[in-house]
Protein backbone atom coordinates (compact mmCIF):
# COMPACT_ATOMS: atom_id res chain seq x y z
CA UNK A 1 0.00 0.00 0.00
CA UNK A 2 2.85 2.38 0.82
CA UNK A 3 4.48 1.70 -2.56
CA UNK A 4 1.23 2.46 -4.36
CA UNK A 5 0.83 5.71 -2.43
CA UNK A 6 4.45 6.67 -3.17
CA UNK A 7 4.04 5.90 -6.88
CA UNK A 8 0.83 7.93 -7.02
CA UNK A 9 2.47 10.83 -5.18
CA UNK A 10 5.51 10.81 -7.51
CA UNK A 11 3.26 10.66 -10.56
CA UNK A 12 1.26 13.68 -9.40
CA UNK A 13 4.40 15.66 -8.51
CA UNK A 14 6.09 14.89 -11.84
CA UNK A 15 2.92 15.87 -13.69
CA UNK A 16 2.76 19.19 -11.85
CA UNK A 17 6.46 19.84 -12.48
CA UNK A 18 6.09 19.03 -16.17
CA UNK A 19 3.18 21.43 -16.54
CA UNK A 20 5.09 24.17 -14.74
CA UNK A 21 7.91 23.86 -17.27
CA UNK A 22 5.64 24.73 -20.17
CA UNK A 23 4.81 21.75 -22.28
CA UNK A 24 2.50 23.48 -24.69
CA UNK A 25 3.94 22.75 -28.12
CA UNK A 26 3.43 23.92 -31.68
CA UNK A 27 3.34 21.51 -34.62
CA UNK A 28 3.11 22.32 -38.30
CA UNK A 29 3.02 20.74 -41.73
CA UNK A 30 0.31 18.98 -43.67
CA UNK A 31 0.26 16.09 -41.18
CA UNK A 32 1.33 18.21 -38.17
CA UNK A 33 4.49 16.17 -37.75
CA UNK A 34 6.98 19.07 -37.72
CA UNK A 35 7.77 20.31 -34.22
CA UNK A 36 7.87 24.13 -34.28
CA UNK A 37 8.76 24.85 -30.68
CA UNK A 38 7.50 25.20 -27.16
CA UNK A 39 4.71 27.77 -26.96
CA UNK A 40 4.88 28.72 -23.30
CA UNK A 41 8.52 28.08 -22.36
CA UNK A 42 10.82 30.86 -21.26
CA UNK A 43 13.68 32.25 -23.33
CA UNK A 44 16.24 29.99 -21.61
CA UNK A 45 14.60 26.79 -22.84
CA UNK A 46 16.39 25.50 -25.96
CA UNK A 47 13.17 24.46 -27.74
CA UNK A 48 11.31 27.68 -26.95
CA UNK A 49 9.89 29.95 -29.64
CA UNK A 50 11.05 32.75 -27.32
CA UNK A 51 14.74 31.78 -27.53
CA UNK A 52 16.48 33.83 -30.23
CA UNK A 53 19.30 31.29 -30.39
CA UNK A 54 17.11 28.24 -30.93
CA UNK A 55 15.84 26.79 -34.20
CA UNK A 56 12.35 27.74 -33.08
CA UNK A 57 12.94 31.32 -31.96
CA UNK A 58 15.27 32.48 -34.72
CA UNK A 59 13.94 34.70 -37.48
CA UNK A 60 16.17 32.80 -39.93
CA UNK A 61 15.49 29.15 -39.09
CA UNK A 62 13.34 27.07 -41.45
CA UNK A 63 11.59 25.60 -38.37
CA UNK A 64 10.58 28.98 -36.96
CA UNK A 65 7.22 30.74 -37.12
CA UNK A 66 9.21 34.00 -36.89
CA UNK A 67 10.95 33.43 -40.26
CA UNK A 68 9.03 35.68 -42.64
CA UNK A 69 10.45 33.87 -45.66
CA UNK A 70 10.01 30.37 -44.28
CA UNK A 71 7.35 27.74 -44.71
CA UNK A 72 6.02 28.30 -41.19
CA UNK A 73 6.21 32.11 -41.06
CA UNK A 74 5.40 33.40 -44.54
CA UNK A 75 2.18 35.30 -45.21
CA UNK A 76 1.63 33.13 -48.31
CA UNK A 77 2.40 29.65 -46.93
CA UNK A 78 -0.37 27.13 -46.31
CA UNK A 79 1.51 26.15 -43.13
CA UNK A 80 1.86 29.58 -41.56
CA UNK A 81 -0.14 31.28 -38.83
CA UNK A 82 0.23 34.55 -40.74
CA UNK A 83 -1.66 33.48 -43.88
CA UNK A 84 -5.38 34.02 -43.24
CA UNK A 85 -6.18 31.42 -45.92
CA UNK A 86 -3.69 28.77 -44.75
CA UNK A 87 -5.05 25.24 -45.14
CA UNK A 88 -2.78 23.86 -42.40
CA UNK A 89 -2.00 26.56 -39.82
CA UNK A 90 0.17 25.34 -36.93
CA UNK A 91 -1.62 23.56 -34.14
CA UNK A 92 -0.95 24.03 -30.45
CA UNK A 93 -1.18 21.00 -28.18
CA UNK A 94 -0.80 20.48 -24.45
CA UNK A 95 1.66 18.11 -22.79
CA UNK A 96 -0.58 15.10 -23.40
CA UNK A 97 -1.04 15.95 -27.09
CA UNK A 98 -4.57 17.33 -26.74
CA UNK A 99 -5.37 19.98 -29.35
CA UNK A 100 -5.76 23.41 -27.77
CA UNK A 101 -6.33 25.22 -31.05
CA UNK A 102 -4.75 26.50 -34.23
CA UNK A 103 -2.29 29.36 -34.34
CA UNK A 104 -3.75 31.57 -37.07
CA UNK A 105 -4.60 35.15 -37.95
CA UNK A 106 -7.86 33.87 -39.44
CA UNK A 107 -10.45 35.12 -36.96
CA UNK A 108 -13.13 33.11 -38.78
CA UNK A 109 -11.44 29.82 -37.88
CA UNK A 110 -13.65 28.39 -35.10
CA UNK A 111 -10.70 26.45 -33.69
CA UNK A 112 -8.32 29.40 -33.58
CA UNK A 113 -6.34 29.51 -30.35
CA UNK A 114 -7.27 32.70 -28.54
CA UNK A 115 -5.56 34.42 -25.67
CA UNK A 116 -2.84 36.93 -24.99
CA UNK A 117 0.14 34.83 -26.13
CA UNK A 118 -1.59 33.54 -29.28
CA UNK A 119 -2.80 37.03 -30.17
CA UNK A 120 0.65 38.49 -29.57
CA UNK A 121 2.20 35.92 -31.91
CA UNK A 122 -0.42 36.30 -34.62
CA UNK A 123 -1.14 40.00 -34.59
CA UNK A 124 2.02 41.64 -33.23
CA UNK A 125 4.82 39.75 -34.97
CA UNK A 126 6.57 42.91 -36.18
CA UNK A 127 6.70 44.27 -32.63
CA UNK A 128 7.93 40.94 -31.23
CA UNK A 129 10.71 40.75 -33.81
CA UNK A 130 11.67 44.38 -33.27
CA UNK A 131 11.83 43.98 -29.48
CA UNK A 132 13.43 40.54 -29.69
CA UNK A 133 11.60 37.28 -29.06
CA UNK A 134 13.63 36.63 -25.92
CA UNK A 135 12.17 39.78 -24.33
CA UNK A 136 8.72 38.18 -24.34
CA UNK A 137 10.04 34.86 -23.05
CA UNK A 138 11.51 36.70 -20.08
CA UNK A 139 8.23 38.52 -19.46
CA UNK A 140 6.24 35.28 -19.55
CA UNK A 141 8.67 33.70 -17.09
CA UNK A 142 8.09 36.55 -14.63
CA UNK A 143 4.30 36.34 -14.74
CA UNK A 144 4.07 32.56 -14.40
Amino acid sequence: MRKLALILFLTVISSIAANAQGLTKIYGGKHYDQFLGCFDCDSQTPKSIWSFFSDYGSAHSPKSIWNERGRYGSVTSNYSPYNPKAKYPPRVVDGSGKLLGYLTVNKDNPNRLQGSIADLICFSRAMVLKDGVETYGEIFEKVR
